[in-house]
């Protein structure tokens, strides 16, 4: 059985905005983030720059938020409900 998709990262649920650009503010550069995207290389310049708009709130309360930041979820922690 597969692992079930978190809405916010399927990408059957984006919407146009979920995908823009932001100015490099070390070259001007343009870099296209991903909602989803923490930080990007600007094509440019090769600056790491960070997403302005990534929001991983749902993190706090989901409760499959550890696994889905990459952190593994403790055996003796019951799972957030």
């Amino acid at each position: 059985m597969s692992h079930p998709r978190c809405p916010g990262q399927d990408m059957r649920y984006w919407k146009p905005e979920d995908i823009f650009i932001v100015t490099c503010q070390f070259c001007g550069g343009e870099i296209e983030f991903w909602k989803d995207e923490p930080v990007r290389p600007c094509p440019s310049c090769r600056e790491e720059i960070r997403n302005p708009k990534i929001d991983n709130g749902c993190a706090k309360w989901c409760q499959h938020g550890d696994e889905c930041q990459g952190r593994p979820r403790d055996e003796g922690t019951p799972e957030k409900s």
